[in-house]
């Protein structure tokens, strides 16, 4: 089993020290590692076969649009694959949503926009507007905060995995 290098598990878990990091990995010796290995081999092996058939061009062609859909405005949505938006594309109140951090000055607008849409609401009367808005506000300032943090942090932007059509499904996954 090969194990990846640390600083790229760093920078998944958003560890800014790598030491950080191997405080997590000492606590998995090679013997547990090597127990759940094979618990997860016998498990697969436990699977039909045609569970590790090659994805058909549609099949393929649906997961990369999965997160084609994913991609919004502010950022992306981190839904899992195969689900739909389950908050009516209200994106600012999903805790799905990822802020791109050269989104930040468009928070400062819909703050903007929202803060006079509650003042109007206030000057109506219309109570559950109002608590609705306190609502978005809240969502709103707590993604800018996520924005800020990410910007300081740096992120690492995997991107969409590609695959040679010939080794498609042409083994079994290892993790």
């Amino acid at each position: 089993m090969s194990v990846p290098p640390i600083h790229i598990g760093a920078a998944l878990l958003g560890h800014l020290d790598v030491q950080t990091t191997r405080g997590y990995v000492a606590v998995f010796d090679e013997d547990v590692i090597a127990h759940y290995t094979e618990f997860l081999d016998r498990r697969r092996a436990m699977r039909p076969p045609a569970e590790y058939r090659l994805p058909t061009g549609e099949e393929w062609s649906d997961f990369q649009e999965h997160f084609d859909k994913r991609k919004v405005e502010l950022g992306s949505c981190g839904r899992p694959y195969g689900t739909p938006c389950a908050h009516e594309r209200a994106c600012i109140r999903c805790p799905m949503l990822s802020i791109n951090r050269k989104m930040l000055p468009r928070l400062d607008e819909l703050e903007a926009d929202v803060l006079a849409r509650r003042q109007r609401a206030v000057d109506k009367g219309w109570r559950g507007e109002v608590e609705g808005l306190d609502l978005t506000l809240r969502f709103l300032r707590s993604k800018r905060a996520q924005g800020h943090r990410t910007a300081r942090m740096g992120r690492v932007d995997l991107g969409m995995p590609t695959l040679p059509r010939q080794q498609v499904g042409s083994r079994r996954p290892t993790g």
